[in-house]
């Protein structure tokens, strides 16, 4: 199963915004150097709007996580707790409802993920039935 990955209204708005900015500079700039403010647009949406297309796959023995060009796969067996939160720490969600992701044998920093998904009770539900070695 496939989810989206929520993104919130400020994270969005930020992101647009990053871009949109551009727009009202093309009435101050002289004319011989639009050209460089249109491909500093261009480069810019195409580094921020591939994040709005990111999703969360539950395939049928790991969890796979895609945001722009990062990707991440967590077999089941190495989950070892799930739990529903709600914080702005660094990740891949673009939420701040998120559903927190711990693996064994791995420290706080390389084993926590966050992931936000739109149906964020539905997948922390299905993690929990297909997690087997759940410690919490």
């Amino acid at each position: 199963m496939r989810y989206k990955h929520k993104v919130d209204w400020w994270i969005g708005a930020i992101m647009w915004g990053s871009i949109l900015m551009f727009i009202p500079l093309f009435w101050l700039v002289p004319e011989d150097e639009i050209w460089i403010l249109a491909v500093s647009m261009i480069v810019m949406a195409a580094i921020i709007l591939p994040f709005f297309s990111g999703y969360i796959e539950l395939r049928d023995d790991d969890l796979y996580i895609k945001m722009h060009v990062f990707h991440q796969s967590i077999p089941y067996d190495n989950i070892k707790s799930v739990r529903l939160v709600t914080n702005f720490l660094s990740s891949m969600a673009m939420t701040a409802r998120r559903i927190e992701i711990k693996e064994h044998d791995k420290g706080f920093v390389r084993g926590t993920t966050y992931i936000g998904p739109v149906e964020r009770e539905d997948v922390y539900d299905e993690l929990l039935r297909r997690c087997r070695n759940l410690e919490d």
